[in-house]
């Protein structure tokens, strides 16, 4: 039977290393309601002393170290928001007390508390809210706490596979069609071969280049459209509408002034394309040089060599050998 796998735990008082079940839910997955409770279960149970707060973290999540005082004041400014909403006009004008109930019910038994987690499970991450976290972490705090560092993990794939820039890139539901995606990940794998990116920074760095690619591909082919093809002009019936709506407009609804905001003519419109394509083109190009200065520059590590040159003050070489 292998090894149960392991990772670090971080407590009020050490670090402790407690096994990990190897099918716990998947954070996307929706699994028998049966399920919910074993999982609720194992995500609560920990080998605690008296005292001891545990917590089951990856091994290098920094706010675990550090502490979650900065995820309870998220879910307290969450509370905060939910809270101004319903004592808005839009939210049913609630009293303060009204306001209050309706934005938080803290679970107050394990049986609220699973069907919270069960929640927390089924539905997209991106349509969760700290108050639903938080509703948790009243009863389950430990299990909140894990539930939040799956969710980071989660995150920080979104960030690595690319889609998190790729979805940037076409922030609109009609954009993510599956072909706008696939050239984005293709463009963005092909420049990951070729660099080979070691580390979130160069990552972060090839999804600039990326996005400021297709940029620079758009503005040149407005910058084609523009020059090459003719204006889409308006009907003449309904240039007259227009006409008539602005006379009417000017003579009721027009606050003062004294002048109209100008159209853009053919050739503003040609060389602003222009202009868009070569920004963009410069971004990419700063981008690259900042890969490649992040190498240049980065700290020379060698191990295991017998003998290295390298150049001494005044541009003499010194021979170093292991001794």
């Amino acid at each position: 039977m292998p090894p149960a796998k392991t990772k670090r735990m971080t407590t009020g008082k050490s670090i402790k290393t407690l096994p990990v079940s190897d099918n716990s839910p998947p954070l996307d997955g929706v699994p028998q309601e049966s399920q919910f409770d074993r999982a609720f279960d194992r995500w609560e149970e920990a080998d605690l002393e008296p005292g001891d707060y545990t917590v089951e973290v990856a091994g290098d999540s920094i706010e675990a170290a550090t502490g979650y005082s900065s995820l309870f004041r998220q879910m307290h400014q969450a509370f905060i928001r939910r809270v101004a909403f319903h004592r808005s006009p839009v939210g049913g004008s609630l009293s303060i007390e009204e306001a209050r109930e309706k934005a938080f019910h803290a679970c107050n038994d394990k049986e609220a508390a699973t069907k919270e987690f069960e929640k927390l499970m089924t539905l997209p991450l991106e349509s969760l809210n700290f108050v639903d976290l938080m509703e948790l972490y009243a009863f389950a705090p430990r299990v909140a706490e894990k539930f939040w560092e799956r969710a980071k993990g989660e995150g920080e794939k979104e960030f690595l596979s690319g889609h998190l820039s790729a979805n940037i890139a076409f922030p609109e539901g009609y954009m993510k069609q599956v072909w706008n995606i696939a050239r984005y990940m293709g463009v963005r794998d092909s420049f990951i071969q070729d660099w080979k990116p070691t580390g979130g920074i160069e990552f972060s760095l090839i999804d600039m280049l990326t996005q400021a690619y297709f940029q620079w591909q758009f503005w040149i082919e407005q910058t084609v459209t523009r020059s090459l093809t003719r204006e889409r002009e308006q009907h003449p019936e309904y240039s007259r509408w227009l006409a008539q709506r602005e006379k009417e407009q000017r003579a009721e609804g027009w606050a003062g002034g004294h002048w109209y905001r100008p159209f853009v003519t053919e050739q503003q419109a040609l060389e602003h394309s222009v202009q868009m394509a070569d920004r963009w083109n410069r971004i990419y190009m700063r981008t690259l040089r900042q890969l490649r200065d992040l190498r240049r520059y980065s700290q020379v590590t060698i191990n295991n060599a017998g003998q290295v040159n390298i150049a001494a003050e005044g541009g003499n070489q010194v021979n170093l050998s292991e001794t």
